[in-house]
């Protein structure tokens, strides 16, 4: 029997698809291919990039993306690979409105001039091939509060995205918040209505989804998850730990394939994280070597764990790494 050394040795060489197959089959493998001793071995064998994008609006009303990577490179010749932009794309006022970020595919929405209107055109892309597809547009009519993707295979490649619209008519009478939704799936290459979601609340307005087992989640301000499989095409919601219920400062994040929720403290000057241990039976365990602490800055916030050993945070300027382990940010 391989002892999980070499494992992990044969698992640097392979394909993140192939990686998130492995992990499915072992917990220890599973965790410490989330490490990030192993996530910048299996970079440099595979000579991948790993990261994220952060876009905000200029002046002129414009979107600028720009690439993050999520692992400091280490050689030179790796430089103008983290070099990634969506220059490529055909329309350069493209705004990111989804991603599945365990492939690197994203949803773009630019505008495209037709005489004097302005018309959106949607645009999936994999900016690190530069590879991009035009697909049709959904009901634009109807104003766009959510959207999210997901790669459902890569061979052959196949993806879903779910969009939530604003309705004609917002509360039917039984007092619940009507949402339009439509998917689009690649397979039909078109839209699709599906029947309106219903909520007590409503939908949270252009928050990213996470997406873990399958699942997109959405967390609403009475810290709610809703939760969309793609599979199925079906609507569900649940309650973030009832020790969280009242918290104002909860995000959701992916942390080692699971949904996580991390809650920030400024009498602890830090922040904790929860995680979904068995998404059927929705049971929440507090993950106790997760600790966020020595936060230079009161507002910052965890948003994204690259590995188990590191965490992207926020603050209202600018952005950074931090290291569970050392302590540094």
């Amino acid at each position: 029997m391989l002892n999980q050394d070499v494992i992990q040795e044969i698992l640097s060489h392979c394909s993140a698809t192939e990686i998130a197959r492995f992990r499915l089959q072992n917990k220890e493998c599973n965790k410490r291919s989330y490490e990030l001793r192993f996530i910048d071995h299996h970079l440099h064998r595979a000579n991948s990039v790993f990261g994220y994008f952060v876009h905000y609006e200029d002046k002129w009303f414009r979107y600028r993306p720009r690439f993050v990577p999520g692992v400091e490179a280490e050689q030179e010749e790796k430089e103008d690979k983290t070099q990634i932009s969506l220059q490529f794309l055909p329309q350069n006022n493209a705004k990111i409105q989804a991603c599945d970020t365990h492939h690197g595919i994203l949803l773009c929405i630019g505008d495209r001039f037709k005489g004097a209107k302005t018309i959106p055109e949607y645009i999936v892309c994999k900016p690190a091939t530069k590879q991009f597809r035009i697909i049709p547009n959904p009901k634009t009519r109807y104003l766009t509060i959510a959207t999210g993707l997901m790669v459902i295979s890569l061979t052959p490649f196949w993806y879903k995205i779910i969009r939530v619209s604003e309705p004609r008519t917002w509360m039917n009478k039984e007092g619940f918040y009507n949402h339009n939704c439509e998917v689009f799936d690649s397979d039909s290459f078109a839209w699709k209505r599906l029947n309106d979601f219903e909520l007590s609340e409503f939908f949270p307005r252009e928050a990213i989804p996470v997406s873990t087992y399958d699942f997109l989640h959405w967390l609403t301000r009475k810290n709610n998850v809703i939760r969309f499989c793609m599979r199925t095409k079906t609507w569900s919601i649940f309650s973030v730990p009832d020790v969280l219920l009242g918290d104002n400062s909860l995000i959701l994040v992916s942390y080692e394939g699971k949904l996580g929720v991390t809650q920030y403290s400024e009498s602890r000057n830090g922040a904790e994280l929860w995680v979904l241990e068995n998404s059927l039976r929705k049971s929440w365990v507090k993950v106790e070597d997760a600790k966020i602490t020595a936060l230079e800055d009161d507002y910052v916030q965890p948003f994204w764990f690259p590995s188990s050993d590191v965490v992207s945070v926020a603050a209202s300027d600018r952005l950074g790494l931090y290291n569970m382990n050392s302590n540094n940010c």
